[in-house]
């Protein structure tokens, strides 16, 4: 007798297979969102743990080649420095006995720098005493030999040197400028980049261009020795975009548009032209795709000296095998778990659903975001007691991950801080003004008789080297002082606290602004290391009769606005500045302000302001400046405050609010 249908369970409806399915299918799909959220959690955490370590080893290879460049340049202007102060002994020009001087002044280049392939000084043809084709005595390494050889580039007919791109950017860059790299035909027959640094005619000697050849070969054996050992891959782009060393050898001295689009090399060469434009450090080529592993990630960082790029790149496909241990050792094994957990459902359904209910709870309360979610195990050590344990240990992972990154944002937020509170002391050390205006970083006074000052300061990072500052003195005059220590950020920042301190002492106890320049000189070279200098104008100031003594250390010069409107440029440079060479002096000048003058103080913050990536557009200038200081003093009310607003609304227009420095603004009236 056939059984009743009714008695008859369908497999599909059977009661193990629906606890199953509702207990089974929940299980595997939370396991599977928890797979997809480790999967992210893991490879991004991979991701940002390499891309900062590649990013310590980019700058510091970025730091080493700057040292490099930096001491050639050093070089460079310290024997051009020689030539000028020894000339009667290197004339006349051409001479042989004059001609060994010169080559050996140039061998000492060669000799202190071993990136260094070549030397010269290049001299003005046409000028009195030469010929229309010149004179450049010329002195290179011998590969062949290992040691020196000396040339005269002038009577190569075809190496004209006055029309090389070394000589003429020279003249446009009185400071130096790094050329972009060429094959040096007929004077050291090598790839290279040239420094060159232009000199004026000194007693008898003309006018010429001091160089310095660094081999590009040399640049990409070293970059290549102090790599080797990295799990990275870099390369090295000069400003014009061209490869100066890859780990494609083929492409060396090539630029964008000799690659196909889509290429590596061609999108590494956009990836740089794209960093020098958003000053990103990091990004993203070869997919768009988020899920795969066939992009290449880029850490970028310039060197400051030559604005080239140094490039860190590693491949995602190195992520696989870390992504994968971390799912397997986690996610994975939970996974493992849960399938077993079922596979015992399966055949013991009655017995398992009890246990189970602990697993599901948890698992609701996980999938809620409740992260100290954990399903009891009571010590079983069946599969559900696996499956439990298994869970358990997914929860202290991913809770541990979530912590790890809060901590990483506590430390950020820790940093950011303390990066505050230095800016709050430097606030600090500015002096202290009649009342606390609006803004931080403007202090005004009239505690000095018949006078005002109002002074303005904001860094382009969190702190400044820039610092103003006024102070009475012994004798009834009034010190004030406005400073620029060469560079951005903290190292800046510490120099900045040293000069005012040593300003302030130096101008109470000295009579005579020159005397307190050379005195702080003096102190700062005894202190601090010469690598960085300060430029500045020290004032002292007699309120009763508006007469004015300064010394100016190689600081932007001061507007003069008279009573009538009438505008002028004034406290020229009186001497170099300080920091950088001992037992310099400086000359004190006078200045008379009469009632309802004003004299505005600018740092080059103001002159060299510019747009974002458009310095090539022209700067902000003393000429601009001076007419904005004019354009304030035109309307119907004239005051110090109305001045400093009025030139400080002319550099954020033209500049489109960028800051590159460091920005001091400070006026004294006399009313």
């Amino acid at each position: 007798m056939q059984p009743a249908a009714d008695n008859v369970v369908h497999p599909r409806n059977s009661l193990r297979r629906r606890l199953v399915v509702r207990i089974g299918v929940p299980l595997l799909a939370t396991f599977l969102v928890m797979s997809v959220v480790q999967f992210r959690i893991d490879r991004d955490f991979l991701v940002e743990s390499l891309r900062q370590e590649m990013r310590a080893d980019v700058q510091i290879e970025c730091l080493r080649l700057e040292s490099s460049f930096l001491a050639i340049e050093h070089a460079v202007d310290l024997q051009a420095s020689i030539l000028q102060a020894g000339s009667p002994q290197f004339l006349p020009l051409g001479d042989p006995a004059t001609g060994v001087k010169i080559d050996t002044l140039l061998w000492t280049i060669l000799k202190s720098n071993e990136f260094a392939f070549g030397a010269a000084f290049a001299f003005d043809p046409g000028t009195a005493g030469l010929s229309a084709m010149g004179f450049a005595p010329y002195v290179c390494r011998d590969r062949d030999t290992a040691g020196f050889r000396s040339v005269d580039l002038a009577p190569d007919a075809k190496y004209n040197y006055s029309k090389a791109d070394w000589f003429i950017d020279a003249g446009e860059a009185p400071r130096g400028t790094w050329s972009e790299p060429y094959f040096d035909e007929g004077g050291g027959d090598e790839s290279m980049t040239t420094y060159s640094m232009r000199f004026p005619a000194t007693n008898g000697l003309p006018a010429g261009v001091a160089t310095t050849d660094v081999a590009l070969r040399k640049i990409s054996q070293s970059l290549q020795v102090y790599t080797k050992n990295s799990s990275y891959d870099f390369a090295l782009v000069s400003a014009g975009g061209k490869f100066i060393s890859s780990t494609n050898s083929a492409a060396w001295m090539k630029s964008a548009g000799d690659f196909e689009a889509g290429s590596f090399d061609r999108e590494l060469l956009d990836g740089v032209a794209q960093f020098r434009k958003s000053r990103e450090e990091f990004t993203r080529i070869g997919s768009s795709s988020q899920w795969t592993f066939s992009g290449t990630r880029l850490v970028f960082a310039e060197v400051p000296s030559s604005d080239w790029v140094l490039v860190g790149s590693f491949s995602e496909r190195s992520l696989v095998p870390g992504i994968v241990h971390a799912l397997l050792l986690g996610p994975g094994l939970s996974l493992l778990a849960a399938v077993i957990a079922i596979g015992v459902l399966w055949r013991s359904a009655d017995r398992a659903v009890a246990p189970l209910k602990g697993v599901v709870a948890a698992i609701g309360r996980l999938s809620k975001g409740d992260l100290s979610a954990r399903a009891p195990s009571g010590g079983r050590l069946d599969e559900i007691g696996m499956l439990s344990r298994s869970f358990n240990r997914m929860g202290d992972e991913l809770q541990g991950a979530i912590a790890q990154r809060e901590e990483a944002e506590a430390k950020r937020l820790a940093v950011e801080a303390q990066i505050e509170a230095a800016r709050d002391i430097q606030r600090l050390l500015l002096p202290r003004g009649d009342s606390e205006l609006e803004s931080q970083d403007e202090r005004a006074t009239s505690e000095f008789e018949g006078t005002s000052i109002v002074a303005f300061s904001v860094p382009s990072n969190e702190i400044a080297g820039d610092f103003f500052d006024w102070f009475a003195r012994p004798d009834g005059t009034f010190a004030l002082v406005i400073a620029d220590v060469c560079g951005h950020g903290l190292p800046a920042a510490m120099m900045m606290a040293v000069c005012r301190t040593l300003v302030r002492r130096a101008a109470i106890e000295e009579g005579d602004p020159s005397s307190a320049l050379a005195r702080v000189n003096e102190d700062l070279i005894a202190q601090a290391p010469q690598t960085k200098f300060t430029t500045g104008i020290l004032l002292y100031v007699d309120p009763r009769s508006g007469k004015i003594r300064y010394a100016n250390a190689g600081h932007p010069p001061a507007i003069l606005v008279r009573r009538d409107g009438s505008t002028s440029q004034v406290m020229e440079s009186t001497g170099t500045v300080l920091g950088l060479e001992p037992a310099v002096q400086w000359t004190t000048q006078e200045l008379h302000l009469s009632s309802g003058d004003d004299l505005v103080l600018i740092s080059d913050g103001v002159t060299e302001a510019a747009p974002l990536g458009e310095r090539s557009g022209g700067l902000f200038g003393p000429e601009r400046a001076e007419a904005a200081v004019a354009a304030a003093c035109s309307g119907r009310r004239r005051d110090a405050q109305v001045i400093v607003e009025g030139l400080l609304g002319a550099v954020r227009e033209w500049s489109k609010n960028n800051q590159d420095d460091d920005l001091t603004i400070m006026t004294l009236s006399r009313t």
